[in-house]
């Protein structure tokens, strides 16, 4: 094969694993972003936003804590994942603090 054919594959090789790259990392969340739509934390430290735990996090070493949905009257979510009740300060105090603050529903 002449040696042009195999650089021009390497760099096209090159090309492809850096677009798929920084496709992947543009959905991962940065540190200390939850996922709004999260239902479990996986032990390799990604989010799984799976229906149920079982299987959750398969492929990414099981399940580190399961949070389900918003339980009701949840008023936010901590940066660990878990919900608070609590509204304003001191509300995910030992869990991070407040990650975002759910939406009140209309009554």
């Amino acid at each position: 094969m002449p040696r042009w054919v195999t650089t021009t594959i390497l760099i096209a090789s090159c090309c492809l694993l850096l677009f798929v790259g920084a496709t992947l990392a543009a959905n991962i969340p940065k540190p200390g972003e939850v996922p709004h739509d999260a239902t479990g934390r996986c032990q390799d430290g990604s989010w799984s936003s799976a229906d149920q735990k079982k299987g959750a996090c398969s492929g990414h070493g099981g399940v580190q804590a399961w949070f389900g949905k918003p339980p009701k009257k949840a008023t936010g979510r901590c940066q660990d994942g878990t919900f608070t009740k609590s509204a304003g300060q001191g509300a995910c105090s030992g869990h991070g603090g407040v990650a975002y603050w759910l939406k009140k529903s209309a009554a």
